[in-house]
């Protein structure tokens, strides 16, 4: 099958596709653990955490536990307004593609495989726990997500801010975000000098950098995530700017080349690739994040969501998302 007709026989299935489900039918979907092959149903996507299990007592007062809310529900049920058929032909398409690209620009090119990391209210509230906002309706001037994908987790958190730059090494994702309409979109592997790269552009950025750094999922497929956490700091303001960091846990790195090759990364941290979610955050905290100077503000524990397929209504990955504030220099 082309992808032409694949992605036009999804567009036709889901004229056609099931209603859009209901909360009632929540409960029925089938989610399934990326890690351990696991199913389970939507109420037990974890969100707390046992605190009293870290030794540091900063992990310890920096967790606040989300909830599930009516957003995330939404993203769990889309995968039921595409009809199987269009599923099957999307995921068959995609098989070929991986013949000779990875799967993030094989699902780039069929606008398959979307992530769902917060809602727009969880967002909000992470942003207000470190003072980003307020309770208002105030925005912040720019926002930088990097590693963006195909920016749909961008936009819950660009509602916050006046303009938006997103970072994307993907052809194909980068594209998708131009498409979204984001201010500025750099096709780049790295941020090395990013504040630089968007006020060559012309535009308004200050010098020293961006209000609030994403960094959503990225630390374990990139080859140098020491580095990166340097270079997130770098593009921060100083004293104020805030990094929102989502990592997977327990943590499994690899980095996906161009043609789909996995190889492992050339810097490494310690921290287990198995055991309980406490325990690798522990460890990513101590050798990755603390580091690094930043000041810990908020963790919180997020299922990781992607959309789902013809087999399971959605795939899922465990999440530690840490809100930190950027030392002054």
């Amino acid at each position: 099958m082309s992808v032409e007709r694949a992605r036009a026989d999804a567009r036709s299935d889901r004229a056609r596709a099931r209603p859009r489900a209901t909360a009632d039918a929540l409960e029925d979907l089938r989610v399934r653990c990326a890690h351990c092959d696991a199913v389970f149903a939507p109420r037990a996507l974890e969100y707390g955490a046992d605190a009293r299990r870290f030794a540091s007592e900063t992990l310890r007062d920096a967790f606040d536990a989300l909830e599930r809310d009516e957003e995330t529900n939404g993203f769990l049920l889309r995968g039921r307004e595409r009809g199987d058929a269009a599923h099957r032909g999307l995921a068959r398409a995609c098989d070929e593609l991986r013949k000779t690209m990875s799967l993030t620009e094989a699902n780039a090119t069929l606008g398959r495989g979307a992530m769902h990391v917060f809602s727009t209210k969880q967002a909000r509230a992470l942003l207000t726990s470190a003072g980003a906002v307020g309770e208002g309706e105030g925005r912040l001037r720019w926002f930088l997500d990097v590693g963006a994908g195909c920016g749909e987790v961008t936009e819950t958190l660009a509602k916050n801010f006046e303009k938006t730059c997103a970072t994307e090494s993907s052809r194909g994702m980068a594209k998708r975000l131009r498409e979204r309409g984001f201010d500025v979109v750099l096709e780049s592997d790295t941020i090395e000098d990013v504040v630089g790269d968007v006020r060559r552009l012309g535009e308004d950025l200050d010098e020293d950098g961006f209000d609030v750094v994403a960094a959503l999922n990225l630390c374990d497929r990139i080859d140098a995530p020491v580095t990166l956490m340097s270079q997130l700091k770098r593009a921060l303001k100083p004293g104020t700017g805030v990094l929102i960091l989502a990592i997977v846990v327990p943590f499994r790195p690899f980095v996906e080349g161009a043609d789909g090759t996995r190889t492992k990364p050339s810097e490494t941290v310690d921290a287990p690739s198995s055991g309980s979610w406490e325990a690798g955050v522990e460890a990513l905290w101590e050798n990755l994040i603390a580091p690094a100077g930043f000041e810990l503000i908020r963790l919180a524990r997020v299922p990781y969501i992607s959309e789902g397929d013809h087999l399971f209504d959605a795939y899922v990955l465990d999440d530690a998302v840490f809100v930190l504030r950027a030392p002054a220099r």
